[in-house]
């Protein structure tokens, strides 16, 4: 019965590992699909996971900008906009960069 109650401990405690990791690895994309407006700003940092890469305010308006390089040195970008600490606005994109080749490299 013991071996039981600590082979079931054993796989609880292992999906819950696997759960956080498994959101350590979506982009910032896949976590803005759950922002929704009128959210705080400590609701999308819980969302989010951490605080913005970059941050702008100006006449009442406070704007987040989340990053997240790709394999191929492109970025998912989610920009926020924020009305009197809620969400007003969201914005989500890939910023493709464009690769050019070495001079030297041969075709």
């Amino acid at each position: 019965m013991m071996k039981r109650i600590r082979k079931m401990a054993l796989v609880g405690v292992l999906g819950i590992v696997m759960s956080s990791c498994a959101s350590m690895f979506l982009t910032v994309t896949d976590k803005a699909a759950r922002i929704q407006p009128g959210m705080t700003k400590d609701e999308v940092t819980e969302i989010m996971g951490r605080t913005p890469d970059y941050r702008r305010f100006a006449n009442g308006r406070d704007e987040w900008e989340y990053r997240t390089l790709l394999n191929n040195d492109d970025y998912d970008v989610v920009v926020l906009d924020f009305r009197n600490g809620h969400v007003a606005q969201m914005d989500s994109f890939r910023e493709v960069r464009h690769h050019h080749p070495h001079p030297d490299s041969k075709r």
